[in-house]
């Protein structure tokens, strides 16, 4: 069984914990049953150790144990429907940017519960999933893009994550610029403020809402002025050296926007343009502030985690 699972990009700008957007960079993740009998004379068979083999960006920093998140989205899925997952081999090949804001640990969740889903025969909706790894994600906006495809709008109700997604048919490209540093999510998170301004949060409301109705409608002059954010960025930027140059950068080389994506330190634009020169100009700003950086070219996917018959 081998599957595909896109990574996003989220938040969007105001968009905070709530919109995900899933990029053509991908996860692939090979899963086989392995027979007791071909188990290691070490290993019984409650135990179902994983056997994990990893590949791609950031394999050195990927677990290849029962940490592992794939295998984390895996189990969850057998316990939910009450069943014990087998010994399994797992063969993962990571296509998406490990420098971190590119929703990696999304797609491994949501790779792990898709791929339970069909190993166990579980037959669970994809509605089902996301709400399988939004308890071990804790967001919904990474996960859901990932599993969804799209532009994903994601609330709660009593506890369970109700989702839409909406499929983007304007030719947008989205160039992201990867410094090769990390910032830990829990210290991005940690920085924002426990209380903010009423002002602040209409803002914010006002262009989520605006930002949404964009891209329905291929609005993407829109997108100028709906993804700014009064809640997250200003106060994350400190974690990325050179932000206000990076950003200008971009902008003065044609993108339409500029926005931290998910936790950082990756930020992103979109445009329709001028997509290497964006890049390289971003590159370039982060070197003025002697941070490394890549960049990457990337459009929007449509059609979310699926199973590849290659």
């Amino acid at each position: 069984m081998k599957i595909k699972i896109p990574a996003s990009t989220s938040n969007l700008g105001p968009g905070f914990d709530t919109l995900g957007l899933a990029l053509n960079r991908y996860l692939e993740i090979s899963g086989e049953v392995v027979e007791t009998n071909q188990l290691h004379a070490d290993q019984t068979e409650s135990e179902n150790s994983p056997e994990i083999v990893v590949k791609g960006n950031g394999a050195e920093h990927i677990a290849r144990d029962k940490a592992n998140l794939v295998y984390q989205g895996m189990l969850a899925v057998a316990q939910h429907i009450g069943a014990v997952l087998p010994s399994i081999k797992i063969l993962l090949n990571n296509g998406i940017p490990s420098c971190g804001g590119l929703g990696g640990s999304g797609a491994a969740i949501s790779g792990g519960v898709f791929l339970a889903n069909e190993i166990l025969k579980a037959k669970l909706l994809r509605d089902e999933m996301l709400n399988i790894a939004v308890k071990i994600e804790g967001h919904p906006d990474n996960v859901s893009a990932a599993l969804m495809g799209g532009l994903t709008i994601n609330c709660f109700d009593n506890g369970a994550v109700r989702c839409r997604s909406v499929k983007i048919g304007a030719p947008l490209s989205v160039v992201a610029c990867s410094p090769h540093f990390q910032v830990l999510t829990k210290q991005a998170r940690q920085i924002l403020p426990k209380d903010i301004l009423l002002k602040d949060a209409v803002r914010n409301i006002e262009n989520v809402a605006s930002l949404v109705a964009a891209f329905i409608h291929g609005d993407i002059e829109a997108l100028r002025y709906s993804t700014e954010d009064a809640l997250h960025e200003r106060y994350r930027a400190s974690l990325i050296p050179g932000f206000d140059d990076v950003k200008k950068a971009a902008l003065d080389a044609g993108a339409i926007s500029f926005n931290i994506s998910g936790a950082g330190p990756t930020v992103f634009c979109f445009t329709v343009s001028n997509e290497n020169e964006i890049g390289k100009a971003m590159v370039k700003a982060f070197a003025t502030h002697k941070s490394e950086a890549s960049y990457e070219v990337m459009n929007i996917e449509n059609e979310g985690a699926r199973v590849i018959t290659e």
